[in-house]
């Protein structure tokens, strides 16, 4: 299959649209409600505990290491938050490149872009990888494995192999790894990797990942640290019942329009399916996905792997796309981005000009701030955003790749105006920085604060953004702060306690905290 195609746009646009895709929404806003804020506390406590053990490999260890680094190094001028948040954009840049090294090892030079460009089409990477997210790093880390899978044969591509599950095994993916170094011995009887240098390569990944693996356990071993939270082991031996269909019925939206693509890619394939370019993809991800059949624990951030294997074979699969079928991609793509655009616009008509009037009062009741007042900066943003996006379409030339590049042009677009136009009042619905606020106006900075039914993310969350203690017990404080989970409940407390404050999040209708003072 050829894949030698003139790109539509130079390298410099193309690496530019990387770039659109991935900065917005790293940085600006404090941590959100959710996987953002819980893997944010975790970084939180490592910082806490930076020099007990216990603490910091409670949890799988590479992407806490990066988001500290991250966070030290942009600490002169970034929040610890988004320093620490652009962890995640480190690891997602690693897995387009090697992705993008992927498609061409497998498909030919052309393949690369296709590869990259369908990879961040994908639907379910953009909000996951916009967030503190730890499965970043093992997206990462399969990436490097991937190629290393795929070069075998080539120099290099045992080490690239080894290191990649190296990193994989760091950033909790034991299994993962162990999974596709099986897969890459298997990979030895197809017609290509049937050579010494092949067999050579995998016995030299093999040994990188055993003797890296034997020194870590041995290191957890040394310090007394069970093995598993830092390999992530408890997704697979929990008592709790597995959700085999989890993953395949996610695929449907999550790697959307990966997937179409791929299943175009095989059933072209046809007879030569056994070809390294069908059967090393699709071997990895059948594999993965009865891996994960058996995972206790099933979530949208550890699906993110699966989306490794489908963009190359998507890819591949872009090229053969009969014109109807590009066509019909293409223009979709145009009305759905361009409507999610107009809409976008009309929401910002409601919350900055508050017309339409009915939405505006929507907007209020669902908690967004500042309705009614116009916000300049916002306005000049989105319609630069809104400009490019126009000039991308008029300038953007007929190519094989053009429907996928429009996709992923207009993903980027809506993600890119809703960020322009929404960060600010997004961060005050979805973080417990107006809470903390509340809390810091009426604590003391040298009280402290006991909580009764807070659950340990909000607790800490709170205690970031007050800057005060909040304990879990009671501790001889002086402030009792109480949680209650539906709208109209009343705590339960003693009558010692006097209510001072009532709050909170913006919009939120189910979670409310009560501040009392002990009389």
């Amino acid at each position: 299959m050829s894949t030698e195609v003139r790109r539509p746009l130079g390298q410099l646009g193309l690496l530019l649209l990387c770039a659109a895709w991935l900065l917005p929404g790293l940085i600006g806003h404090a941590p959100w409600k959710g996987g953002d804020g819980e893997h944010f506390v975790n970084l939180w406590l490592l910082l806490q505990h930076h020099a007990q053990p216990q603490a910091e490999f409670a949890t799988p260890p590479l992407y806490y290491w990066m988001a500290m680094a991250t966070a030290w190094l942009s600490s002169p001028f970034l929040a610890l938050p988004d320093g620490a948040r652009l962890a995640s954009g480190v690891f997602i840049a690693l897995a387009l490149v090697f992705v993008a090294r992927t498609g061409r090892a497998l498909y030919g030079e052309g393949a690369g872009w296709a590869a990259t460009l369908t990879l961040l089409g994908c639907m379910g990477l953009l909000v996951r990888g916009h967030e503190l997210n730890a499965y970043t790093a093992q997206f990462g880390a399969g990436a490097v494995m991937l190629y290393g899978m795929a070069s075998l044969a080539r120099p290099g591509g045992g080490w690239t192999l080894g290191v990649g599950a190296v990193l994989m095994v760091l950033a909790g993916g034991a299994a993962e790894a162990l999974l596709l170094l099986v897969l890459a011995a298997g990979l030895l009887v197809l017609e290509g990797y049937r050579s010494p240098a092949a067999r050579r390569a995998w016995a030299t990944a093999f040994v990188i990942a055993l003797v890296a693996s034997v020194v870590w356990l041995g290191y957890l071993s040394m310090q007394g640290i069970p093995f598993t939270r830092p390999l992530n082991l408890q997704r697979w031996i929990d008592n709790a019942s597995p959700r085999p269909a989890f993953y395949p019925t996610l695929l449907g939206w999550y790697a959307w329009p990966a997937w179409p693509l791929a299943a175009w890619a095989v059933y072209r394939a046809g007879r030569r399916w056994r070809e390294t370019g069908t059967a090393l993809p699709l071997s990895i991800l059948l594999a993965l996905l009865g891996l994960y059949a058996f995972d206790a624990h099933p979530g949208e951030e550890q699906g993110l792997i699966l989306l490794l294997p489908l963009a190359p074979l998507a890819a591949s699969g872009l090229f053969t796309l009969r014109r109807g079928a590009a066509n019909a991609l293409l223009w979709f793509a145009l009305m759905l981005f361009g409507f999610i655009g107009l809409v976008l616009w009309v929401y910002w008509s409601a919350h900055d000009l508050g017309l339409p009037a009915r939405l505006a009062s929507r907007l209020v009741r669902l908690g967004m701030t500042g309705v009614g007042e116009l916000r300049p900066w916002a306005l000049l943003l989105g319609g630069l955003v809104t400009l490019a996006w126009v000039v991308f379409l008029v300038r953007v030339e007929r190519s094989p790749l053009r429907p996928m590049l429009v996709w992923t042009a207009g993903m980027t677009f809506v993600w890119t105006l809703l960020m322009a136009l929404f960060l600010a009042p997004l961060d005050r619905r979805l973080s417990y920085v107006s809470v903390g606020e509340a809390l810091a106006a009426r604590v003391a900075a040298d009280e402290c604060i006991q909580t009764l039914d807070v659950r340990t993310q909000q607790r800490l969350l709170l205690s970031y953004h007050s800057d005060r203690l909040l304990a879990p017990a009671d501790v001889g404080c002086r402030w009792l702060l109480v949680e209650t989970r539906q709208r109209e409940a009343e705590p339960h407390v003693p009558a010692d306690w006097v209510k001072q404050w009532e709050g909170a999040r913006p919009g939120d209708r189910a979670d409310r905290f009560h501040l009392y003072v002990r009389n």
